[in-house]
């Protein structure tokens, strides 16, 4: 996961930084300059410019001031998504990002397999426990009655000698 969060910080960073450079050089409608396009310095808190969210006017798509319509700094901010960037081992953004996707896919599906295989492992190592120390409770249930009824049997037994004796006693008297 820190791989992942590294990767994305560092291609937000690289966004941020590409689209603000150009962004920064261009001209807005009212003739303003310099603005970024992005606010934050990684993917946690990376956000469009509040300003240019409050008055889109502000947007800074002309390359040279005054001229309505030009749109050259809007053009070269497309062509970002297309071009190879070498910190990106000379892949595009869109590039990177579906390597960084894939990675994050190969790893949950990694992952997700360790989990399957040690749920498999726990559930085999449970019926193995229960077959050696198991203890059905019908069969322990039934013997308990059983020996229930053998006590109860006995105790009969002792109490009809017990009435026997008595008798036999009485007679000598």
């Amino acid at each position: 996961m820190k791989t992942l969060r590294d990767d994305l910080n560092s291609l937000a960073a690289l966004v941020i930084t590409e689209v603000n450079t150009i962004h920064s050089a261009g001209f807005s409608l009212t003739g303003s300059t310099g603005a970024d396009f992005f606010a934050g310095t990684n993917a946690a808190d990376i956000a469009v410019n509040g300003a240019l969210l409050n008055d889109p006017a502000l947007l800074q798509a002309s390359g040279t001031s005054g001229a309505v319509g030009d749109n050259q700094v809007a053009l070269a901010l497309a062509q970002l998504a297309n071009q190879q960037n070498p910190s990106l081992n000379n892949r595009t953004f869109s590039q990177n990002y579906a390597q960084t996707v894939a990675g994050l896919g190969q790893s949950l599906a990694s992952v997700t397999t360790e989990i399957s295989d040690q749920t498999v492992v726990e559930k085999m190592l449970q019926r193995q426990r229960d077959s050696v120390s198991g203890v059905s409770l019908d069969e322990e249930m039934t013997d308990l009655i059983k020996f229930q009824k053998g006590f109860e049997a006995s105790a009969h037994l002792i109490t009809t000698i017990d009435e026997m004796l008595q008798t036999v006693l009485s007679m000598k008297r």
